[in-house]
């Protein structure tokens, strides 16, 4: 029991404010993140945390995609479906700063009504590929592995193995 002195605790407040614009070939969205802290043994202030903004634009065959974290990481994708049977997809990454710049691409290929193979790869050298059969209306086996293309001989590369449920 403490006598002769006030206690106080520090108030901390997060408010998120999300906020998405849907036109029909254009999408767009922001979202803020505001914390507040009341704090009389510290004096703390209140800050913006995080702020995100994003737009994309879609076809029947194509779609773009950019984005904006916290002022400092900028990003952007491109995905176009070429054919019935092939997808493609192409993304870039860059953060403010550091001078740290991501690349990628991937493709799909439906080999048939119930298979798919894919891949991608990224210029951190890591290679992904993967088999997708429909087992049945609504079940789905995913094969996958994941490379890193710089250390073969390493080892820590990765298997997965997937089931998707439809109900």
């Amino acid at each position: 029991m403490q006598t002769g002195k006030k206690c106080f605790s520090d108030l901390k407040l997060s408010l998120c404010f999300t906020c998405a614009f849907f036109l029909p070939q254009i999408a767009k969205g922001l979202k803020l993140t505001f914390d507040t802290t009341f704090s009389p043994n510290t004096g703390a202030k209140s800050k913006l945390t995080k702020n995100n903004f994003a737009v994309g634009y879609k076809t029947g065959d194509f779609q773009l995609h950019t984005n904006v974290n916290d002022g400092s990481e900028f990003a952007g994708s491109i995905y176009q479906k070429v054919s019935d049977k092939l997808e493609t997809s192409v993304n870039l990454a860059w953060t403010a700063g550091n001078n740290s710049t991501r690349f990628g691409i991937a493709t799909k290929y439906q080999l048939d009504s119930n298979a798919s193979i894919s891949a991608k790869v990224n210029n951190a050298s890591l290679v992904g590929v993967g088999y997708t059969q429909t087992l049945r209306p609504g079940v789905k086996l995913t094969l996958s592995a994941l490379v890193d293309g710089k250390n073969i001989n390493v080892g820590g590369h990765k298997l997965g193995l997937g089931l998707e449920l439809e109900a």
